[in-house]
């Protein structure tokens, strides 16, 4: 997420992108110069920026006088390349210099869906199509005047548009994909077509998607070199094939992408989530596109893996990662290699305390990922559930562990905090005994597997098992001082608070008087226990009714082993805190990280610091309205590591402060745009590894 990468052997091996160089954009696709390979355009990042690559992709620079940001779509003239359109949600620009300027030439009512310089017509005059979510139009003078031509159309929903042309056999093939859902949720979708310059359009086939998909984004894809030959890509994957292609203009259809692994029709390559499921039905689409000058080459990619078919559908090779050696067919529990592409949002990492060659990642979305060869390979483990936050280990006991599962992501990070997605859901604490190979729950006694998580064993959200809700757990963290055979753990329950054990995770004791905003705002989303026996836990941001509540947001300190909580960051008008840390040395000296309140407009993001735990606090940094963290160095004190959830393209994500905060200096070769924890590795004490928002995690140098 938010990462771009470059690929020099079809996607075997992949580099990702320095951030100041180019973000990943998921709205417009870049383009190659149809002429010149070293040419390639692309936007950057979420502003959708425009930017220029003159080097075949490895180095680009801002481009294009007139354009904003916002952009859907890039095109060239494959005849004439100065002449490009480009196009933002409502608007078209033209421009006649390869886009150096840039004018706009159009505004539309509905969204854009798609482009088209018709390669039949005058070089000079050109005729573009231009196709909305509500209408078609045409313009035969370069784009400088437009007509509705969209004769024979039905009054739907235009949910995808493509065309192809070919100046020496004058064909030109214009698509939409029209679709609404009927009062069942049934999708009406039907393919139309246009061969006379959309003068007048006819059906060409039913195209339907499966049911509650008819209101989704969807792909049609062709090239100018044939523009017969069509796929059709579904909003999301199914149990039946979700990519059909057509080598007639749409009027017949064979299904070409089977992504059933229990049918002798699967066709996709093996990775770490195909050998764990039969199929990822409902998973979104999220990216499909077409070689211009070789129509048999498809790329289509849904959440986690892109798929790269060569010979016309036939045969889909996964690009995400390797099937490490020596191991047989891939299989369930296997381990898979890094090649690069390297992606979704991780939390923490570790190294196992007594065994170094174990290192484990805290992933959202992907659960949980362990290596028995310091990292070399992974092996994948799913079955506690979609995300995992944190671990602790026992500290006298190898192999055993505890983690905080989750149902829910994200959280703190902004999807949770400003309402972009459901915030509740189901979580569990796990406890494992041969170091993560296999979780139990231990209020329940039953190992943790999709049973556990989907099955008969499910409670309702909230229900109390041991004492504790099943709610997403956030943090988790041992007391190293209890009994071996009995070991006091604090976890963090989401909207409901701080949690006690002393029987090491079988029953369970809410400690949360004075925490929060009960029944308002009881967002827990991280607890520690200082060495000098004081408790602390974060409360993050609410939004409502469009704002973001003061109630119960701060960080709260317990003298009394949670008996009681007092808010030590009462003098301080803060709504979105992300994460803290304790100097080991003395508990009055606290790291705060803040984000921006968005709702407010203010600035009070950044880096804040008490020595008096919580009577004063000093702001250290700002650097982005997204900071995420602070580390401090276990050997150095110190030295504090200072992350950014999302840099804003402006400034490195990851900083290093030798002297407790005073100056600070940027790691300016780290290549992603977030970053949300560092952890020091025991071993080897000049490498840190790094977690982010999106990008997976990093290894690299103790200091810049």
């Amino acid at each position: 997420m938010s990462c771009a990468f470059q690929t020099k052997d079809a996607g075997h091996t992949w580099t990702m992108f320095h951030w100041s160089n180019m973000l990943g954009n998921p709205f417009c696709a870049g383009v190659f110069h149809p002429q010149n390979p070293k040419i390639v355009y692309a936007a950057y990042g979420y502003p959708s920026t425009l930017r220029i690559s003159r080097d075949g992709g490895n180095t680009f620079v801002p481009h294009g006088e007139g354009l904003p940001g916002n952009l859907r779509q890039i095109l060239i003239d494959s005849a004439q390349p100065d002449l490009m359109l480009a196009a933002t949600e409502t608007e078209v620009f033209r421009s006649f210099d390869a886009g150096t300027h840039w004018a706009r030439v159009a505004k539309t009512v509905g969204t854009v869906t798609g482009l088209h310089i018709d390669l039949t017509s005058s070089m000079k005059q050109r005729r573009i199509f231009l196709a909305t979510r509500e209408a078609f139009y045409r313009s035969t003078n370069n784009g400088n005047t437009w007509t509705q031509s969209g004769a024979g159309l039905p009054l739907l929903p235009v949910r995808a548009f493509t065309a192809g042309s070919r100046a020496d056999s004058k064909i030109c093939r214009l698509y939409a994909w029209l679709d609404t859902a009927s009062a069942d949720g049934t999708s009406q979708g039907v393919l139309y077509r246009s061969s006379n310059g959309g003068t007048s359009w006819e059906q060409a086939s039913k195209l339907p998607v499966p049911k509650g998909e008819a209101e989704q984004h969807r792909y049609l894809l062709t090239t100018d070199v044939r523009p017969d030959t069509l796929y059709a890509v579904q909003p999301a994957r199914s149990n039946e094939p979700f990519v059909h292609r057509s080598d007639d203009a749409g009027s017949t259809w064979h299904p070409v992408m089977f992504g059933n692994k229990r049918q002798p029709s699967f066709n996709l390559g093996m990775n770490h989530t195909a050998t764990y499921f039969n199929a990822l039905a409902g998973w979104t689409i999220t990216a499909a596109g077409i070689c211009p000058t070789n129509p048999d080459i498809v790329l289509v990619s849904d959440y986690c893996t892109p798929y790269l078919t060569q010979d016309g559908g036939k045969t889909w090779k996964n690009l995400d990662i390797h099937h490490a050696p020596d191991q047989g067919k891939p299989a369930n529990g296997h381990r898979w290699l890094n090649n690069g592409l390297t992606n979704t949002t991780t939390w923490n990492y570790y190294v196992d305390p007594f065994e170094h060659n174990r290192h484990y990642i805290c992933y959202t979305d992907l659960g949980f990922a362990r290596s028995e060869d310091a990292g070399k390979s992974w092996m994948w483990v799913r079955d506690m559930g979609p995300n995992t936050f944190e671990l602790a280990f026992d500290p006298e006991v190898p192999g055993r562990i505890w983690a905080a599962f989750s149902e829910v992501h994200d959280i703190p990070n902004n999807n949770i905090v400003t309402g972009g997605h459901r915030c509740m859901g189901y979580g569990i604490v796990g406890m494992s005994n041969d170091f993560g190979a296999t979780w139990s729950d231990p209020t329940l006694g039953v190992p943790i597997n999709d049973e556990r998580w989907y099955g008969s064993h499910r409670r309702p959200n909230g229900t109390l098992c041991g004492g504790l809700p099943q709610t997403p757990i956030t943090s988790v963290f041992l007391d190293p001082t209890s009994p071996r055979d009995r070991r006091c753990l604090y976890a963090s329950a989401w909207e409901h608070g701080v949690y006690r054990s002393d029987d090491s995770g079988k029953t369970w004791t809410s400690i949360s008087n004075g925490l929060g905003a009960p029944g308002v705002n009881m967002r827990v989303c991280r607890v520690r226990l200082h060495a000098d026996g004081t408790l602390f836990c974060l409360v993050t941001g609410k939004l409502r009714d469009h704002w973001l509540m003061p109630e119960g947001v701060g960080l709260y300190a317990s003298t009394d082993h949670g008996v009681s909580w007092h808010n030590i960051t009462s003098p301080l008008d803060v709504r979105w805190l992300t994460d803290f840390e304790v100097d080991p040395r003395d508990s009055r000296a606290i790291y705060l990280a803040v984000c921006d309140d968005p709702s407010r407009g203010l600035k009070e993001g950044g880096l804040y610091k008490t020595l008096d735990r919580g009577q004063g606090w000093e702001r250290l940094v700002r650097y982005s309205a997204l900071h995420f963290s602070a580390s401090i160095h276990p050997r150095n004190p110190d030295w504090i590591y200072l992350t950014l959830n999302y840099n804003e393209g402006k400034a490195s994500p990851l900083w290093l402060s030798k002297d407790a905060g005073k100056t600070w200096k940027p790691f300016e070769d780290y290549p992603f745009c977030s970053a949300h924890r560092v952890h020091v590795d025991p071993v080897h004490q000049d490498r840190i590894y790094v977690t982010g928002y999106g990008g997976s995690a990093w290894v690299g140098p103790l200091e810049p």
